[in-house]
């Protein structure tokens, strides 16, 4: 039985969060520590039923928990249904409730690296592969109504937070995003030379614990297993191949540069997403947000950027795309970066 990747650390034990040094040991997401607390007793039939009867009012560190539970009872179907809802609601929480102090930003963090590290794959290989068993996952997704309401607490303390209509139509636009994903892989795994270069890839991650150096044998075959599962998805029809702008993935620079033009009605969902990010991190970091200056490029499309001041880390510039996005320092003296220009200078040379 292959075991999800992100259940793979209750059967580690403390040994998978021991880094090479010790002396800069990271801290341990609670989260995992949660699961890899879990009583081999309380996981049964009976309670993994439990968690099911339960999961429209379950938030998604709780799915998640769940998930681990129906997984060591040995219920794959249940085990993969609890995981992908946990991961529409923790994308849904994470992008629309906003956290209230540094404290809650901290937590809403750890769920978004749990997510990211140990929760964002796939679920199980055979549920995905066997048309019975997958016919029951569906069943079980699609029957799947969340509850949300002013009550609804998603693991953090809320500045902000949607109404039930915002959240609903968010969630389900999550939800079927998720759905036509799993369709594809599921289409792709019934193809035995894509499932076969799959399976060495979960072997060389789970051998490397996906860690990679450049210029070695692991990190080379990486590169090539990944490059034949995509060639294998667009071969069978699956996959389109990428468009060129799907591959920029460059960033623009920090400061507008000739070429790029004010833009007055700018692309909102690059706004909102870039916005969003920006408030985050004024709460993470106890800064405001100072200036703002937003502009389109032929190459990037709408590019926002903004200056954060008066935080512990000193004034940083977001600058971020409907893509991509960075974060640097302002700095001081020579080494600072040339100020956000105004609407009406925008496209000149930048003036330090």
């Amino acid at each position: 039985m292959r075991v999800p990747a992100f259940l793979m650390l209750l059967l580690a034990g403390p040994a998978m969060a021991q880094p090479a040094d010790p002396a800069v040991a990271p801290p341990v997401n609670p989260l995992v520590e949660r699961l890899r607390g879990i009583a081999p007793a309380s996981a049964t039939p009976a309670n993994c039923d439990a968690q099911v009867a339960q999961a429209a009012t379950l938030n998604a560190p709780d799915l998640l928990y769940a998930a681990a539970i129906c997984n060591l009872a040995g219920r794959q179907v249940e085990s993969s249904f609890l995981m992908i809802a946990g991961q529409a609601r923790a994308m849904a929480d994470l992008a629309l409730i906003v956290p209230a102090t540094s404290a809650d930003s901290l937590k809403q963090g750890e769920l978004g690296g749990f997510l990211f590290f140990f929760a964002g794959g796939a679920g199980s290989d055979e549920v995905l592969r066997d048309p019975g068993l997958r016919t029951r996952l569906w069943r079980l997704y699609d029957g799947w109504s969340p509850a949300y309401g002013p009550s609804y607490d998603p693991g953090w303390n809320a500045r902000r937070r949607p109404d039930a209509t915002a959240y609903g139509a968010a969630i389900a636009e999550l939800r079927a995003r998720r759905r036509a994903q799993l369709d594809e892989v599921a289409r792709l795994y019934a193809d035995e030379t894509y499932y076969a270069i799959h399976r060495r890839l979960a072997d060389l991650q789970a051998r490397t614990g996906s860690r990679y150096v450049e210029g070695t044998p692991e990190t080379a075959l990486s590169l090539d297993l990944s490059r034949q599962l995509n060639d294998r998805a667009v071969a069978l029809g699956v996959r389109a191949p990428a468009a060129a702008a799907e591959l920029t993935t460059d960033m623009p620079p920090p400061f507008p540069v000739p070429g790029e033009t004010a833009q007055p009605a700018p692309d909102e969902a690059v706004v909102r997403q870039c916005a969003g990010l920006a408030e985050r991190m004024t709460i993470a970091d106890g800064s405001r947000i100072a200036r703002v200056a937003v502009t389109r490029s032929a190459h990037w499309g709408t590019i926002w950027r903004a200056d954060l001041t008066g935080g512990r880390r000193g004034g940083t510039r977001i600058t971020c795309t409907g893509r991509t996005s960075d974060v640097r320092p302002l700095g001081e003296g020579p080494d600072a970066l040339v100020p956000l220009p105004g609407p009406n200078e925008i496209g000149r040379e930048p003036v330090r």
